[in-house]
C-alpha cells in the first residue's frame, strides 16, 4: 500500500505578502524555481528568442569592413530592450581581441519580439544580411523561456 506524505514548506517559505497570490506547492526547491522563472518574464504578448546566424564562408573582410554600421544599427533594439544579448559565436577560443583574428562561425542575439517572423525581419534588414555577411536563411530562431538570468 502507497502512501502519500503532505510536505509542508520550511517556515521561512511560508511567510507571503498578503499582496502576492501564489498557487499551491508541495515542494520548496520546485517553488523556487517557480519563483526564479517568473522573475525573468518579458512584456506581454511577447517572447525571447535565441537566435543564431551562421556567416556565409569567406565573409569575413565584408563583416569587418561593415561592423560598425552594424554596431550602431543595433542601438535603437539595445535601448528598446528588445535585444538582450548578442555577440559573435566562435568556433575557436580567441587568443586575442582582436575580431580580426578570430574564427567566426556567425553572431547570437536573444531578442524579445511577438513572433518569429518578427525576429526574422530584423535579421533581413541588418547589414550583416544585406551586405552579405549573414545567411540568414540558414539562422536558428528558437522560442525560449529562461529559469534564470545572470547579468
Amino acid at each position: 500500500m502507497a502512501y502519500r506524505f503532505a510536505v509542508s514548506p520550511p517556515r521561512f517559505l511560508q511567510t507571503v505578502s498578503a499582496s502576492v497570490t501564489r498557487p499551491a506547492c508541495r515542494h520548496p526547491i520546485a517553488e523556487s524555481i517557480r519563483r526564479m522563472a517568473t522573475s525573468t518574464s518579458t512584456p506581454p504578448g511577447k517572447y525571447d528568442w535565441i537566435v543564431i546566424v551562421p556567416d556565409k564562408p569567406g565573409s569575413l573582410q565584408k563583416r569587418l569592413e561593415v561592423r560598425p554600421k552594424h554596431l550602431e544599427g543595433l542601438k535603437p533594439y539595445v535601448q528598446s530592450q528588445t535585444f538582450k544579448t548578442g555577440g559573435a559565436v566562435l568556433n575557436e577560443k580567441p587568443e586575442s581581441d582582436d575580431p580580426a583574428t578570430w574564427d567566426w562561425h556567425g553572431s547570437h542575439i536573444v531578442v524579445v519580439a511577438e513572433s518569429k517572423e518578427e525576429v526574422k525581419k530584423i535579421i533581413d534588414n541588418d547589414i550583416y544580411t544585406k551586405s552579405g555577411v549573414w545567411d540568414a536563411e540558414k539562422a536558428l530562431i528558437f522560442a525560449a523561456k529562461f529559469a534564470f538570468v545572470n547579468f
